[in-house]
């Protein structure tokens, strides 16, 4: 077995050890104030990552507040500009989901213009966010409240990291492919692989992402990759070096 293989598996045992250590931090205290560089609810992303904020910080802040409200604001150095504030209430579903309601946006400043007639389109119901801690940090994921996709989908793009780095210890046989369903596209590939079996065959994330699918065959990971240009499809082939 070639090492950069061996280091794949090794950096592959570390994250599950990793995610059954984050699983033990449970009880998630997300009250309090916390650094940020969006507006919740007003910026245009689709996750937030907060820092518990320092005394003295200035910048953009999000507070959960103990009565189950929240809000969003900044430190306002002038008014020639436009601040935006947006404040609301929060509900912990669990132990690592929060839902979070935008019930009030704020415009504040002399150049806010136009911005105050969009006002409504940000009072909203933002849906449920997984908790993903990171040390002393939180990210707040888009989820469906479903824990074990979130903890696939975090799993999934750790991987993808350390494949990325690893992509030149692989071979590629590209094949051609009329399948438009990432399972079935998925399962094409790795069917007419006698030495890989479906049955006991997983894919972390059951949709689309880029053009990499990870796929979790008890302890052992393939990689298919999907040119969906060409229409072309390769499972990835360990090189066997001495």
């Amino acid at each position: 077995m070639s090492r950069s293989i061996r280091k794949i598996q090794i950096v592959f045992c570390l994250i599950l050890n990793l995610f059954f250590a984050v699983s033990a931090f449970a009880q998630i205290d997300i009250a309090g104030k916390w650094e940020t560089k969006d507006v919740l609810g007003y910026s245009d992303v689709k996750e937030y990552s907060l820092t518990k904020a320092k005394e003295s910080s200035y910048g953009r802040f999000l507070t959960f507040k103990l009565d189950g409200t929240f809000l969003s604001d900044e430190s306002i150095k002038c008014l020639n500009g436009c601040n935006v504030f947006t404040s609301g209430t929060y509900v912990l579903v669990d132990n690592e989901h929060v839902r979070i309601i935008v019930e009030d946006v704020r415009f504040v400043g002399f150049y806010c213009g136009m911005q105050r007639s969009d006002e409504e389109e940000y009072i909203k119901d933002l849906g449920v966010f997984y908790i993903y801690r990171e040390g002393d940090s939180i990210r707040l994921i888009p989820s469906n409240g479903i824990l074990q996709d979130d903890k696939d989908k975090m799993l999934y793009h750790q991987l993808a990291a350390s494949f990325d780095k690893e992509w030149r210890s692989y071979n590629y046989v590209w094949k051609n492919t009329e399948k438009t369903e990432p399972e079935e596209i998925i399962k094409e590939c790795i069917e007419d692989e006698k030495w890989i079996e479906w049955s006991n065959c997983k894919i972390l994330i059951p949709s689309l992402q880029g053009n990499l699918f990870i796929v979790k065959e008890n302890q052992k990971l393939h990689y298919v990759l999907y040119n969906e240009y060409k229409k072309k499809v390769s499972l990835a082939y360990p090189k066997n070096k001495s």
